[in-house]
């Protein structure tokens, strides 16, 4: 009897970090859905001030499949009209929004926490040779 609870206790004290882990990495269900609208995003490239192309739109949804998982469009405004780019491989934790925008050429990259109330990080391109500042808040706001 002894070395059987000996035996269950070695085992769980090994699952247990597998377990913490686990549980720390699980993503908030309903996290994904608080992100959904329409939000300004507005990227500076580093060595440059908020000067650029102003506020891109940023329309996010939930996949039509019941999948819980987010996508949408950004809309950059250009001289006679606007750019659409689908949003990839979006993310949101309940703390951490992370998405890629395919612009035709590359993958740009965007990572952003939660502070205040809107969201504050970084982009980079796919490449790496550009990145700059992000923030996010809301397009009501």
């Amino acid at each position: 009897m002894l070395k059987i609870r000996t035996l269950l206790t070695l085992g769980l004290l090994l699952l247990a970090p597998v377990l913490v882990r686990a549980a720390q990495a699980a993503p908030d269900p309903g996290a994904a859905a608080e992100m959904v609208g329409t939000w300004r995003l507005s990227p500076v490239q580093d060595g440059e001030t908020a000067a650029g192309p102003g506020a891109i739109r940023l329309e996010l949804r939930l996949d039509d499949q019941g999948k819980g998982k987010l996508g949408g469009t950004a809309i950059l405004p250009i001289q006679g009209g606007e750019k659409r780019w689908p949003i990839v491989d979006a993310a949101f934790d309940g703390k951490t929004f992370s998405f890629k925008v395919d612009n035709g050429e590359s993958l740009l990259a965007g990572k952003m926490e939660r502070v205040d109330g809107k969201f504050e990080g970084r982009w980079i391109s796919g490449d790496g040779e550009e990145g700059g500042r992000l923030t996010m808040t809301r397009a009501d706001q």
